[in-house]
């Protein structure tokens, strides 16, 4: 299909023409878009994959603040209304001040909806609603900027890549904030350069606003730097000031304001050390001063960011190089002040996020949109019939993918079978993972060999559709038969299967050291408080965290309550447990005091050593004591000798690290 022509843009606000509707061949392709994003994200929402702690954490806290809601609704009439349990988030009976409730609200809306209790299902469909609109989103943006050819290619190669189909299922905020941001910027950018001046561009421009808005309630303070980075770079760059000569901006960041900003007065009024945990979570997180991210300095995170990029676009990684050299090309057939915007929301975002030392994966998919947009652009062209071709490289290049593709799937699974053989039940077990891997392997190599031998033929567009077909495929097959298996959560599962059969005299008894892992609480729904109360922690700490004081104020706390009467019970990740059962006997040695002989009660039998949490107490327990896994007693043993002769590491690089914070 023809490619529409470019809006010319003036250097001040343009007055673009009416745009001719879309060809019916392109509504039908996006009709086609639509019902295939919906079957593939909404796709055995109940099945697949365990959670992950990050959506672990949005889960269960969904799931006590739907309960207390629940609960004070009932007791209104004699007692009255309240509006903490939908203000304060709370995980596992504590205030959760790490994140602001969008997510939260948007789970129990979802089960409130379905009239059922917040299960994996209500968390997981607003990510697959907005995996359906970032596609619509993707596909208008490029629309706009590229005509309706690039528009198509850029759809379905955004509700095709592996970053998409995976975050469908997923329940953590990342892919709905970043929806929302996406449709802010598109609003905006939109509104200022292909709109004409009047209702319609207010209007935009208002959307974009409360989209922002409605980004900070659902994960705050991202969008400032997502949408205000790439909006500032854009005006400053491209010397668009104009577009701010109005009193409408005013209305939108009114409009802004208004999602979050009640929520976050009415909360520090309810739990003042809110501001204190929001400044450790948001600024240290990008400064380094976190006590979980300050080994995130070695060199080689600064290129981490450049291979989730290829990651996340699978399989059309390699097309990024010349994606973003498309502002730099003479003939771009694209308006150009459209591709400068998302070059720069695109680059914009990786120059923050690598030097920002807290890093994540996840953290880049609010970047992923404009890079899609600049993907449609160059697939358009790269697949286009009518592109002059070099026969003998188009030849090279089809032979290279039918010998390497294979080549590198088999190698693949070497690496994987012998990493199973190395690390037994480290991940998975390999008798159970290599059959659906082999259909990955075969359909993955059938789809690209398919492609290649399209594209030699010059049946390019069938080549490119070949590769969406082949993607999903294989995501509607992996879902329930591979990441059912490589993420099982077994470890999380058993050890919350065990910690159900606790009889109920002993559930008060239970705390946890240092962080909790969010899928043994999710998985179990037995919920019981940390050692020492994160916000106490905070303010005993005078707002600011230290690590080593810390692990020195949880094994002090720990102590205490395993020397008292009542009967204690302690849930620790394994290096948690090496840690205090080493260094707190080493401690209280050099005051001649002996350490309290700590019970077993529970310990993990699933997966490698070193991820079985173990439960210990004060007092035996009502069945034979379990044996501590052989590795986890050999590290034990380990840092106690080194801990005796004074050659040992820091303390701090014993402990587990925390399980993501959702």
């Amino acid at each position: 299909m023809p490619d529409e022509q470019p809006v010319a843009v003036a250097p001040s606000l343009p007055t673009a023409p009416q745009r001719q509707p879309m060809q019916s061949a392109t509504r039908a392709w996006l009709a086609a878009l639509v019902g295939w994003t919906i079957v593939v994200s909404f796709y055995d929402l109940g099945g697949g994959a365990g959670l992950e702690p990050v959506d672990a954490w949005v889960g269960q806290t969904a799931r006590e603040m739907y309960e207390n809601a629940a609960a004070m609704a009932a007791e209104a009439p004699s007692k009255g209304w309240s509006l903490r349990p939908f203000i304060i988030p709370q995980f596992s009976g504590e205030v959760r001040m790490q994140k602001s409730p969008g997510a939260y609200w948007a789970v129990m809306l979802t089960a409130w909806l379905r009239g059922s209790p917040v299960d994996e299902v209500s968390l997981r469909i607003p990510n697959a609603i907005s995996a359906v609109v970032l596609v619509l989103t993707v596909f208008w943006l490029t629309l706009r900027i590229a005509g309706e050819r690039a528009a198509v290619f850029a759809g379905f190669a955004c509700a095709s890549c592996a970053i998409v189909l995976h975050a469908s299922h997923g329940g953590s905020a990342d892919l709905p904030v970043t929806t929302l941001m996406a449709l802010s910027l598109a609003c905006l950018w939109v509104g200022s350069e292909t709109t004409r001046a009047g209702a319609r561009r207010v209007t935009l421009w208002l959307l974009g606003y409360f989209f922002a808005g409605l980004a900070m309630l659902y994960k705050m303070p991202m969008p400032l730097v997502c949408v205000g980075l790439p909006a500032a770079l854009y005006v400053l760059l491209r010397n668009r000031w104009r577009i701010l000569a109005s009193a409408w901006h005013l209305v939108g960041l009114a409009l802004f304001l208004l999602p979050w900003l009640p929520w976050v007065i009415a909360t520090v009024q309810i739990e003042p050390t809110a501001w204190d945990k929001w400044r450790v979570e948001f600024v240290d997180r990008v400064t380094g001063e976190l006590p979980n991210v300050r080994e995130q300095t070695q060199w080689w995170y600064y290129l981490m960011y450049v291979g989730v990029a290829f990651a996340f676009t699978a399989p059309f990684s390699l097309s990024i190089f010349g994606a973003l050299s498309r502002p730099f090309r003479r003939h771009t057939g694209a308006e150009r002040n459209g591709l400068w915007f998302v070059w720069l929301w695109f680059v914009g975002l990786l120059a923050f996020f690598t030097v920002s030392v807290g890093k994540e994966s996840r953290y880049l998919l609010p970047a992923m949109p404009p890079l899609l947009v600049l993907l449609g652009i160059e697939l358009a062209e790269f697949f286009d019939p009518q592109r002059p071709r070099r026969a003998w490289l188009t030849r090279m290049g089809v032979s290279a993918t039918i010998v390497l593709v294979p080549a590198g799937v088999i190698a693949a699974a070497v690496l994987a079978q012998r990493f199973a053989a190395r690390y037994p039940d480290r991940v998975y077990y390999w008798n159970d993972a290599w059959q659906p891997l082999l259909v990955v392997a075969v359909v993955f190599v059938a789809g690209a060999v398919i492609a290649a031998e399209l594209y030699r033929r010059q049946k390019t567009n069938a080549s490119f559709a070949a590769l969406v077909a082949t993607m999903w495929a294989l995501w509607l097959w992996s879902w329930p038969n591979v990441l059912s298996v490589v993420s099982s959560q077994a470890p999380s599962r058993d050890f919350a299967a065990q910690l159900r059969t606790l009889p109920e005299a002993y559930r008060p008894a239970l705390r946890q050291v240092a962080h909790q892992d969010p899928r043994i609480i999710w998985y179990s729904d037995v919920r019981f408080p940390r050692v020492i109360d994160q916000l106490e922690m905070l303010r005993n700490q005078g707002g600011r965290r230290s690590l080593e004081t810390e692990i020195r104020l949880v094994g002090e706390r720990m102590v205490e309550l395993l020397e008292g009467d009542k009967p204690v019970l302690f849930v620790a990740a394994p290096g948690d447990y090496i840690l205090f059962r080493a260094d707190a006997e080493h401690e209280l040695a050099k005051t001649g005091r002996t350490m309290p002989n700590p019970h077993l009660w529970i310990v993990g039998r699933v997966g490698y050593d070193l991820r079985r949490y173990a439960l210990f107490g004060n007092i035996p327990p009502p069945w034979p004591e379990p044996a501590l896994p052989a590795e986890i007693q050999r590290l034990l043993d380990k840092r106690r000798a080194a801990l005796r002769t004074g050659v040992t590491a820091p303390a701090a690089r014993a402990t587990s690290s925390p399980a993501g914070n959702g």
